[in-house]
């Protein structure tokens, strides 16, 4: 595993990437070294997991070294467990570039164990990814993104919170709950029942959760996308992830059906303007007189194509970090290639209660299990009534 972790160290340039002051500015740089793989045998202690997990979430609140950002370790559980640890700096690397380095770890560690060269699948030079960038800021794509989100975004109203008020940002109160791979599949079939997708379908759940809850005709909820249109950027591990507004009209007495396909449709123009940074957008429409904050409620669907074999060794997916959050958001995060899921809800701690996360977990959870059943044709205030 040191050797495959060396492998994909060197091949992923993003994390070996540190920040320095230079000459007063801070700047990227890129390391020679590769950062080691510690590696701690918990499988000695009376808990091991319950070891393991302590010593990860100890590690995440450890102030980071900004000369060295992502960090590794191998903890050994039992005998025939082991967890992969990966602490990244999100100014580096996003959900999806991750995904990425734990698929080509698999496979190189496949490789080794086989007694076999690691082979082509290793990633593209991060420069391109700084290329692409600089390139698209002087296109007209860049220029007609903009005229969409000042268009869009013009006279948007304060964003709607399930709290009734709003806070800074803190970090959530977590709360979490498992899809199992056939729940997936029940909610994958209603989707296509839908003519949407399953993403489309859990972001349509987060705005009808919301519409239902405050009663509110128009949302503004954060949009994570990946920002990678372009075939030149998609396998070069990076930070691309840009989070955008989606702006919805909202109806309760609409069709199930009817408001999918809206919420679909709203997805595929925010996807198609994903590149346009969300930064830009604040600071114009706050030049204009108009609020800065650009959502309340956040939701993120976060599915990959993993590829977790190590040598016949099966891996799934979990997240021990919890992020910032100006509101609440939700994660419907891919844990394994099985589809299996994790609902991850993470609430403003002086914006929701204890109870209040309980409550809005429950009911999110409800509104989603009622969605596997429930007909196209049922008006949305009525679901699950």
């Amino acid at each position: 595993m040191s050797s495959a972790h060396d492998h994909v160290e060197r091949e992923a340039e993003a994390l070996r990437l540190g920040i320095r002051n230079a000459e007063g500015e801070y700047r990227q740089f890129l390391r020679d070294e590769t950062a080691p793989l510690d590696f701690l045998d918990l499988s000695g202690e009376s808990a091991p997991e319950a070891a393991a997990k302590s010593w990860m979430e100890s590690d995440a609140h450890r102030p980071v070294d900004p000369l060295r950002l992502c960090t590794a370790a191998l903890i050994k559980v039992a005998g025939d467990h082991f967890i992969l640890y990966r602490r990244v700096h999100h100014a580096l690397v996003d959900g999806y570039s991750l995904a990425l380095v734990f698929n080509r770890t698999a496979a190189v560690y496949t490789a080794l164990a086989q007694g076999l060269p690691p082979g082509d699948g290793g990633f593209p030079p991060y420069a391109r990814l700084l290329e692409t960038d600089a390139e698209y800021r002087g296109t007209r794509s860049f220029a007609r993104d903009r005229e969409h989100w000042l268009r869009k975004m013009a006279g948007h109203p304060e964003p709607v919170s399930l709290a009734g008020r709003k806070a800074g940002l803190a970090i959530g109160r977590r709360r979490t709950a498992e899809l199992a791979p056939d729940a997936v599949a029940r909610l994958e079939r209603a989707a296509g029942g839908l003519g949407v997708t399953w993403s489309d379908l859990a972001v349509s759940t987060m705005a009808a959760y919301v519409a239902r809850t405050t009663g509110a005709g128009e949302l503004l909820l954060g949009l994570p996308t990946g920002g990678r249109l372009s075939p030149q950027t998609r396998n070069v591990p990076g930070m691309t992830m840009n989070i955008l507004p989606l702006r919805l009209t909202v109806d309760t007495t609409t069709s199930l059906d009817a408001f999918a396909g809206q919420v679909s449709r709203e997805i595929r123009e925010v996807l198609l303007h994903s590149r346009y940074p969300t930064a830009e957008i604040s600071r114009e429409l706050a030049e204009q007189g108009g609020g800065s904050r650009l959502w309340g409620p956040m939701v993120n669907v976060m599915r990959f194509d993993y590829k977790l074999d190590f040598a016949g060794a099966h891996a799934a997916m979990r997240t021990a970090s919890i992020p910032l959050t100006v509101d609440l958001t939700v994660y419907f995060f891919q844990t394994s290639a099985d589809g299996t899921t994790e609902v991850i809800l993470d609430a403003h701690p002086e914006l929701y209660s204890p109870e209040e996360t309980d409550r809005h977990m429950d009911g999110l959870l409800s509104l989603l299990r009622s969605m596997e059943t429930t007909e196209p044709h049922t008006v949305v205030g009525d679901i699950g009534s």
